[in-house]
């Protein structure tokens, strides 16, 4: 391979784009970020108006261009990361004609019983990968027959973001992946394909939905309108990438057996490679296909990790927030680095980070989040380190299910996304998880992974392995605090406990009712 080339990757995730240009030895030569809303017109629905994240494609795109200020002829191909278990519906010639529906909309929660009186648990979770959820894409399509037949019977595609604005750049391939359509939970996981017994509940056929290929390769070239629209060079190999969680693993060179990231960003989600099927012992995860071709991933996730901060930051931040801006500092530093002037434990203080619902491993549509044992004698600084605190019991549940579900377990953990960027955060992470951790020196591992399958399918490394081998690069290690691990795991047995109290007692269920029969 030639030196001097230039590898774009574009993450469209939930709350924003982030675009990044990367070399040939994985060093950053520019980047470009343009947020963009969610709304929630009844509670519990979460949609996105899909233009808006096309302009912010092309906006963060332009901005990554002019930072690195190349000449065109250096740039050999575009990579796509985007959201999964967000959902689209197209025209016949590929136009929205609604909002999408984001991978955290609640909307079909009766959904779960209907379709457990069609297939059990069990044999959902076998079949597709996937536990018999609510909040997989299955549920909302046939959630939408049901409530909006006008619009069911007009679409003509349901299309997830990645074979979408794949399309919007150029891509000839009409295709998806497995590795982007792991949230729909409509996979028959042995062939990697759709299920036609899935299909068949959310009432639509295999013509409704694009067809699934393989992971990376290339899908067309910048059109000349994408070209105007973005800045990238017309004729750039366009290639598939995969869903966010498996481009966080290749960008994190998850790329063998024992090995797993776990990305902690708005959601955090933890990926791990498999071999094969029969690695997997238990059934606290899910299940999908790799980003490497041919390949599985097992995952587990924490659906508001990112967003946790980000609600404190937007509602209760405001002395952060100033502080901040007065320093020329991240917010977020600002409140990792107030929140460790408590102590260890935030004085018995609990946060429960379930804003967008209870994962792995209790699967919960209905929980809720909050904090619990707030006393006259807390603080605020007790409330902020116990979000923090709060977050990292959530991400151990997720670790501790991975241990008892893989053969072997998981031997190299590696922690990405922008709550790594503190090594505060990091450190108190793993003294909670209570394993060693290795932070990558490039965090933004989702858009790195992207750019390094683009690289890969364009031709300029002949294997994914060569690829992640050149590319991906670790900065640190950290390990577990001793003097913490007792206090931890006293705290974190009655984090489980009280939620399991809440839930069996019908808590949850209670607010969730109360909340949909009023609001």
């Amino acid at each position: 391979m030639s030196a001097g080339q230039a590898f774009v990757g574009i993450d469209a995730g939930t709350t924003g784009c982030t675009v990044m240009i990367f070399d040939e030895s994985g060093d950053r030569l520019g980047q470009g970020y343009q947020e963009y809303p969610c709304t929630s017109p009844r509670p519990g629905w979460i949609e996105q108006d899909v233009e808006e994240v096309w302009r912010g494609i092309c906006e963060a795109t332009k901005q990554a261009m002019a930072a690195a200020a190349l000449p065109d002829s250096a740039y050999r191909s575009v990579g796509f990361s985007s959201q999964r278990g967000t959902f689209i519906l197209l025209d016949e010639d590929k136009n929205p004609i609604a909002p999408s529906i984001v991978w955290n909309d609640g909307r079909a929660l009766a959904y779960q019983e209907k379709f457990g009186k069609e297939i059990s648990p069990d044999d959902y979770h076998t079949h597709t990968g996937m536990q018999l959820s609510p909040l997989w894409s299955a549920a909302k399509i046939a959630w939408l027959r049901d409530n909006e037949p006008e619009l069911f019977r007009q679409t003509r595609w349901f299309a997830n973001g990645q074979e979408y604005f794949l399309h919007r750049l150029g891509a000839h391939d009409w295709v998806t992946d497995p590795a982007s359509l792991t949230l729909n939970g409509m996979l028959d996981i042995e062939k990697l394909d759709w299920s036609d017994r899935v299909l068949a509940m959310c009432g639509i056929d295999r013509d409704r939905v694009p067809p699934v290929g393989v992971p990376s390769g290339q899908a067309g070239e910048v059109s000349a309108a994408a070209h105007y629209a973005t800045g990238l060079p017309a004729g750039l190999p366009v290639c598939r990438g995969a869903g966010d969680q498996q481009c966080a693993a290749i960008g994190a060179g998850v790329v063998a057996q024992g090995m797993a990231e776990f990305t902690v960003g708005t959601a955090g989600v933890m990926v791990a490679h498999l071999d094969g099927l029969d690695r997997i012992q238990g059934r606290n995860l899910w299940w999908g296909g790799h980003a490497v071709p041919g390949a599985w991933d097992i995952e587990g996730g924490a659906f508001a990790l990112g967003a946790s901060l980000k609600w404190w930051r937007d509602n209760l931040g405001r002395n952060e927030q100033d502080e901040a801006d007065a320093q020329g500092r991240s917010v977020y530093s600002v409140m990792v680095d107030k929140a460790q002037t408590a102590p260890a434990g935030s004085n018995g203080l609990i946060y429960h980070s379930f804003l967008a619902s209870q994962v792995t491993p209790y699967y919960d549509a209905e929980s809720k989040g909050g904090w619990i044992g707030l006393g006259l004698s807390h603080t605020r600084v007790d409330m902020l380190r116990a979000l923090l605190e709060g977050c990292a019991f959530e991400m151990r549940m997720v670790v501790d299910a991975f241990q008892s579900d893989i053969v072997g377990g998981i031997t190299d953990l590696r922690l990405t996304g922008g709550g790594t960027k503190s090594d505060g955060f990091a450190q108190l992470m793993t003294d909670i998880i209570g394993q060693p951790t290795k932070v990558t020196r490039e965090r933004e591992c989702t858009v790195f992974g992207a750019a390094i399958l683009g690289a890969f399918g364009s031709g300029a490394f002949s294997s994914i392995d060569e690829a992640v081998g050149a590319m991906v690069n670790l900065e640190a290690e950290f390990e577990p605090n001793e003097a913490n691990r007792d206090l931890y795991g006293e705290l974190y047995a009655a984090y489980r406990g009280v939620y399991e109290a809440i839930a069996k007692g019908g808590g949850y269920k209670a607010l969730s009712d109360f909340s949909i029969r009023h609001y």
